[in-house]
Order: C-alpha cells, then structure tokens, then sequence
C-alpha cells in the first residue's frame, strides 16, 4: 500500500529553480516593463512631430496618446483575471508577441487611422503582459523576502522607463525618425 503513495505529501510543492535561472526571468519581466512603460511616455515627446508629419489635428494627436492609455487601463483587470484562470506563461508570451509585432507595424504606419487603431490595441497587448509578469514573478521567488525584491525591482524598472522615456523618444525624433518610437 506504501508504493501507491507519492513521494511528497504535498503535491502542489513549486519547482526549485536555480539562482540563474530566476535572474534571467527577473531581468526578462523587468525588460517587458521597462519597454512598456517606455513606449508609454517616449511617445509624448514625439507628438509635435506626429502632428506636423501626418497633418494631425490636436484632437488626433491626443487620441494616439490616450487610445493606448485608455485601452491599456480598461483590459488591466481582465489580463489579471486571464492569468489567473488560466496559464500566465501564456498570456505573457502571446502579450510581449502581439505588442512586438503590433509596435513593428505602427513604426510603417504614415496615416492618421491606422496609429490611431494600432495604438489602442498596442494598449490591450501591453495590459496582457503586467499583470502576468507580476504573477510569474511570484511564482518563480517564493520566499518573501525575494519576492519583495524581485517586485520591487520590477516597479524600479518602470519607474526608470517612465522617467527616461521622455529622452530617448526625444533623440529618437531629433536624431532618426518619430516612427522609433513605437
């Protein structure tokens, strides 16, 4: 009768994953926030050039703004809700792909509409990939005190992004082009 019982009483027991292994998925989530967040606030500086390139009004130009912060807002707490029914392994990666390829194609994009829409749903893949990271995060530092760290890490990196996100899209409109900025 003992061999029909498992080894481990506990069977939801996490995986030990080696000290490499979790700084390369630390330094992989902090990247993605810090890429989000610097997408966010590098395109404020290249909204005069937007609106002089693509004969945008200033309605226009708001809206390639706040269509990503608006969509990104309303579709937070439905990616948290996904990751946690189902794999946030998987709605990380189909969120950093979508925002990869959707960021590619507004880079090509010369006319008013297409930002526009490629923005807001830029704003929908960027909220699939918080809310995820933040829940592998956990999984991958289970003891408390590395999970505080790693979080905190993770919110530092965002903060930094924000903060130099206004310089980098600055010389990317002074120096290439505004299309480096998406």
């Amino acid at each position: 009768m003992s061999s029909l019982l498992p080894l481990s009483t506990n069977i939801h027991e996490p995986q030990r994953l080696s000290l490499a292994r979790k700084l390369i998925l630390l330094v992989m989530f902090c990247l993605t926030q810090f890429i989000d967040t610097l997408s966010m606030s590098a395109l404020l500086s290249a909204i005069p050039a937007l609106e002089a390139s693509m004969g945008m009004t200033e309605i226009q130009s708001t809206w390639v703004f706040s269509g990503f912060r608006l969509t990104f807002s309303s579709f937070l707490l439905i990616s948290g809700r996904l990751s946690d029914v189902y794999n946030p392994k998987t709605v990380f990666i189909g969120g950093v792909s979508t925002l990869g390829i959707l960021s590619l194609c507004a880079g090509f994009v010369y006319t008013t509409v297409p930002i526009l829409v490629l923005r807001a749903i830029t704003g929908i893949a960027s909220a699939m990939t918080i809310p995820s990271a933040l829940k592998l995060l956990v999984k991958v530092f289970p003891d408390p005190l590395e999970q505080a760290r790693a979080v905190g890490f993770f919110a530092g990196c965002g903060a930094v992004a924000n903060m130099g996100g206004l310089v980098v899209g600055a010389m990317f409109v002074q120096r290439v082009s505004y299309h480096w900025v998406f």
